[in-house]
């Protein structure tokens, strides 16, 4: 598929701090202001597994006009960012590129595509839809800023992240690419354990601590331990935030213990390849 007077390339021929500022120019504008340094940009999008390869960029000439974000892990893909400047919206050839990344990811081999749109963002979702999308659940973001953050936190101890994601690995199928286990365990944090039945990974990358990863033993749900660390974790890490990948079936624990939910809200979209 062509779009007239655009070239496309692949994303492996800009470096980090090149990508980064495309994104933001074709971001301008948008429902919710969005800006990533360079030098966030890489240790981002290598833990959420970005395939440089399978990412686009087109031109009109020289100038970038589109980008196309696409992670991958497995058999899935992910359209992790896609944006085209201002000028260029609105005239069609969203749909055009979405019909090129989908045709091009079912000749590699990729069995589903998944997408977050943020909620409010009537035109996205609907050239998503237009495309063959199916809207699966919603997804929410909290602030640790209402939960009681003045007791002790003696309790919490630090772990090696990297066995709070294998024992979570099991059961992540289900979870938001965002805070699947493999993308906490890639970015820069912490693994957190409470009398070693309930843990978390909290990420460090960004301005405020993020907990990217949530896990209690099968054997002690039910039984308060999630609570807990919830309440420990605003105290051990002051400003913790859970970013907008929180499905409504997981928001309830988060709810119940003072976490104070953010204005932003994100649909997940997934289309079968």
């Amino acid at each position: 598929m062509t779009i007239p007077t655009l070239r496309v390339t692949d994303a492996t021929h800009f470096n980090s701090h090149e990508l980064a500022e495309i994104l933001n120019r074709c971001f301008e504008g948008y429902l919710v202001p969005f800006t990533l340094e360079g030098d966030i940009f890489a240790p981002r999008f290598a833990a959420e597994s970005l395939s440089l390869p399978d990412s686009r960029v087109w031109l009109e000439g020289d100038t970038p006009v589109a980008l196309a974000l696409i992670t991958r892990r497995g058999w899935r893909s992910r359209l992790a960012a896609f944006a085209i400047r201002a000028q260029w919206r609105g005239k069609g050839f969203g749909k055009t590129m979405m019909q090129s990344l989908l045709a091009q990811a079912k000749a590699r081999g990729d069995k589903e595509m998944i997408v977050e749109v943020i909620r409010g963002n009537e035109a996205a979702q609907q050239l998503y839809e237009r495309v063959g999308f199916t809207k699966e659940y919603r997804l929410r973001a909290f602030s640790s800023a209402g939960a009681a953050q003045d007791n002790p936190c003696d309790d919490v101890q630090l772990l090696d992240p990297g066995i709070v994601a294998g024992m979570m690995m099991q059961e992540a199928h289900a979870l938001p690419w965002l805070i699947h286990p493999l993308t906490a365990l890639a970015l820069p944090g912490q693994g957190v354990t409470l009398d070693d039945k309930a843990f978390a990974i909290v990420n460090t990358l960004f301005k405020e601590p993020q907990l990217r990863a949530l896990y209690v033993k099968p054997e002690c749900r039910g039984k308060g331990y999630a609570s807990r660390l919830l309440t420990q974790l605003a105290g051990a890490f002051p400003g913790i935030i859970a970013p907008c990948a929180v499905p409504d079936n997981l928001s309830g624990v988060f709810e119940r213990n003072g976490w104070q939910e953010l204005n932003i809200q994100q649909y997940q979209l997934r289309q079968a390849l």
